[in-house]
């Protein structure tokens, strides 16, 4: 069915250029009947314009086929175009049209180059997405219902029945928060503005929050510098908790033992900022380019639990709300992120 729509619109465009070479071929002779008329009419020159009109039919014939050749040079050129976007309905990303063959079209050439390269890349984060996904999602439901299974079929001691019990409860709430997160950047996705705004403090939201994380900062002895004077903002306390969260959660798994992570407000006159700098891994350049994508993880070891979408979660949020994230890293030397709010 795709061939036959294909090969009709082909066929559209060599009608196209036929009718263009014959509307050519009406205006030249339209031309040489007008030049005729006129030298019989006014009966000036009249051997120089024979000669002329004597010459007429071979310049038509000339710039005629100059023309159709143009013409049939362009229909190859949007025929190229038509065969590309069937190889890429037919999901084959790896078609790539020459830019040096592309003439006037370079630039149509150069953005359906740039946009199959990108549909290829999401579809390859979308398959390793799909993968860790079913991988992290499998493995918490297979350990509650192993150990499920024992503390049912199975005589254990109060010691070993509590330790059970806790990694059930672990394994639960991994799954929680990979279906939260998962539902959470599906509904920000679709969300175009911001709604539910109200004035709070934004420090005391930062305290609160390092309060619900202070377990998993003693866990690492990780050390928490925090510097955060009084700012009030105008915005959705909800979204904004999302991205502190992520953040600082993100900030902990990179930080290694005995690390230190420093929280800090600059209240300045069009924006407040908001700085969370961390002693961790850091980050190369690559990374830190595709760092908000969905389903990137920077960590291709996996040494780090994670699903990708945290930092995706962090710039939907930050966009939505008018702002903007600037990031300063290097491998070894630890992160910095700075979101930047406007008032």
């Amino acid at each position: 069915m795709k061939k036959n729509t294909m090969f009709t619109e082909k066929k559209r465009i060599g009608l196209f250029g036929w009718a263009i070479w014959f509307y050519i071929i009406i205006l030249i002779s339209s031309v040489m009947a007008f030049g005729l008329i006129t030298t019989f009419v006014y009966k000036t020159n009249r051997e120089n314009a024979i000669n002329m009109l004597a010459m007429m039919p071979i310049m038509g014939i000339v710039d005629g086929f100059a023309i159709y050749k143009i013409i049939n040079t362009i229909r190859r050129r949007m025929e190229k175009i038509l065969d590309g976007i069937n190889d890429v309905s037919e999901e084959n990303l790896d078609v790539e049209l020459d830019l040096d063959y592309a003439g006037e079209y370079k630039v149509i050439y150069h953005n359906f180059n740039k946009m199959v390269k990108e549909l290829k890349n999401t579809k390859i984060e979308m398959q390793n997405f799909l993968n860790d996904f079913s991988h992290e999602f499998k493995t918490p439901i297979t350990s509650i219902q192993g150990f499920a299974e024992i503390l049912l079929e199975t005589e254990v001691s109060d010691e070993d029945q509590k330790q059970y019990l806790q990694i059930i409860a672990e394994e639960s709430a991994r799954l929680a928060e990979l279906s939260q997160n998962t539902l959470l950047l599906s509904k920000l996705d679709a969300q175009q503005v911001v709604i539910d705004k109200n004035e709070f403090s934004l420090d005391e939201q930062i305290k609160k929050i390092a309060i619900l994380i202070f377990k998993e900062l003693e866990k690492k002895n990780i050390t928490l510098e925090m510097d955060l004077p009084n700012v009030k903002y105008y915005g959705n306390q909800e979204l904004l908790c999302q991205v502190w969260m992520n953040l600082m959660n993100n900030a902990i798994k990179f930080t290694p033992e005995r690390g230190e992570i420093t929280i800090s407000i600059t209240d300045n006159s069009d924006y407040i900022s908001v700085n969370i700098s961390d002693s961790g891994i850091g980050m190369d350049e690559e990374t830190m380019k595709h760092i908000f994508k969905k389903y990137y993880q920077g960590d291709s070891s996996h040494a780090t639990r994670g699903y990708g979408l945290g930092l995706s979660i962090v710039g939907r949020i930050v966009n939505l709300c008018g702002g903007n994230i600037d990031i300063i890293s290097k491998p070894g030397y630890g992160s910095m992120f700075t979101v930047n709010l406007p008032k």
